[in-house]
């Protein structure tokens, strides 16, 4: 029986996929799927991707080759999707990795009956493995959430890592990644908390989330900035018809903010967009969000100019 499938996508860094797939412990109840996205190196440091499959003859290897070339990890995590088979469902990043307690986590909960557990996680380098912040803000919202039980604030965390998904609430909830080459899991994960009934907050840290300098999050050009912005938008388009559209409001007006700095058309091109799609008050509020912004770094800088 399969209790547990995990899905990775790929992309580039077959020896970094290697660190993750031997930090999962094997198991006949696991089912783990690698979505290759139309990777066009085939080695790196010694590590060819092709030679994988023989490698790890029990793990589920999909090439996503496809005309348009790489379509994103949207699109390789509903590939994984479709071959999935577990009762719960564990996304990983290939350049991640899982934590020594895993394999204790999965036998642990094989038999809850919640829908959603969220696990704390923490973060390093990927290269040195030395420690870094980029977990913090899950870990704070986790705090909040079993400090208020106000299940709104998990909407700030829409990664599909460091948590256990029950196949069933996806499948018959229709839920998807989107296709975009940024941001696919938004939705994914607004529309997962949201539609749940059942989840919990576990203390067990089972993942660790790294920082490379040519990750796809490392990426701040006008249009990744653009497709985020608009990938936010329509989680507020989502989340108003259960009228929480401002519990994401913030996050978008941040976005457009960074859009505005960089490309003032672009950005004004997108405002107009943003009114058409979730209303113009949004459009209003993410102006005034980012004169806010202006004024208090004009105040941090003549402070400093004071002071020196």
């Amino acid at each position: 029986m399969i209790n547990y499938t995990i899905i990775i996508p790929h992309k580039n860094i077959p020896h970094l996929l290697v660190r993750c797939l031997d930090s999962i412990p094997q198991r006949e109840d696991v089912q783990i799927i690698v979505v290759d996205d139309n990777s066009d190196v085939k080695e790196v440091n010694g590590i060819s991707l092709q030679t994988l499959p023989e490698r790890y003859p029990n793990i589920e290897f999909i090439w996503g080759k496809n005309e348009d070339g790489r379509k994103g990890a949207g699109y390789a995590r509903n590939l994984g999707l479709e071959r999935a088979k577990g009762k719960w469902l564990i996304f990983a990043d290939a350049d991640d990795f899982f934590m020594p307690c895993f394999n204790e986590v999965l036998d642990k909960y094989i038999d809850d009956e919640n829908e959603i557990i969220y696990f704390y996680v923490t973060s390093a380098d990927s290269d040195t493995l030395k420690p870094t912040t980029r977990h913090q803000y899950i870990i704070d919202c986790m705090k909040k959430v079993q400090q208020t039980n106000d299940w709104e604030t998990m909407y700030q965390v829409n990664v599909p890592w460091g948590r256990l998904i029950k196949r069933k609430t996806v499948k018959d909830n229709c839920i998807q990644f989107q296709e975009t080459s940024y941001a696919n899991d938004v939705l994914f994960g607004l529309k997962l908390t949201n539609t749940a009934k059942k989840k919990i907050i576990s203390h067990n840290e089972i993942y660790c989330v790294t920082s490379r300098v040519d990750s796809m999050m490392g990426n701040n050009t006008t249009n990744s900035m653009l497709v985020r912005f608009q990938t936010c938008c329509d989680a507020v388009d989502y989340l108003n018809f259960s009228k929480k559209g401002h519990c994401f409001a913030n996050i978008t007006y941040w976005w457009w903010t960074r859009i505005y700095l960089a490309d003032k058309k672009t950005a004004m091109k997108s405002l107009l967009k943003m009114g058409k799609t979730i209303g113009i008050s949004y459009m209003f509020q993410a102006v005034t969000f980012t004169v806010k912004k202006q004024i208090s770094c004009i105040k941090k800088w003549l402070l400093v100019i004071f002071k020196n």
